[in-house]
């Protein structure tokens, strides 16, 4: 099918064909962008707190946001954001990860967070204990969410 053209153009053409399509993993957006396309779409954010030395990240890394099943799910149902922790390597985080990560009250890694990017209410998940676990708390992880924002909602009553 692709005899004579060069392996950039057979690329054009499957993407184009929709024979294949890009990486299989989670497409995580900075905190810019993310909080811009949460605000735009209403679906909460899906923090992930990492850190370039953090053994655990990287697993649930490959074993959750690289798989492509799991990554659909995720698209799905939340704008992903990866926030990642630089003080062990710079001795500080930029300005916008520092006050995230301290009003989120991110002490481990890997943590992820679920809220809405203009809400208080939040779910998290801290460390890595397994896959399975990772995955329920992403598959419940919106209900979960809707459910601290009611009681936050009657309790203000």
């Amino acid at each position: 099918m692709f005899r004579g053209r060069t392996v950039a153009a057979a690329l054009l053409v499957i993407s184009a064909t929709g024979a294949a399509s890009g990486p299989p993993g989670v497409r995580f957006r900075s905190l810019a962008e993310g909080t811009e396309e949460a605000r735009k779409t209403g679906k909460p954010a899906l923090y992930f707190f990492t850190a370039q030395w953090c053994g655990p990240c990287h697993e649930l890394m490959q074993g959750v946001f690289e798989v492509g099943t799991f990554a659909r799910l995720i698209e799905e149902k939340y704008v992903p954001i990866e926030v990642v922790d630089r003080r062990r390597e710079d001795g500080a985080n930029a300005p916008d990860v520092e006050a995230l990560r301290v009003r989120m009250g991110v002490t481990g890694f890997p943590t992820l967070a679920i809220q809405r990017v203009d809400g208080n209410a939040a779910v998290r998940l801290v460390g890595f204990a397994s896959r399975e676990s990772s995955l329920n708390f992403l598959r419940d992880g919106d209900r979960r969410l809707r459910e601290v924002e009611e009681r936050e909602r009657r309790a203000k009553k």
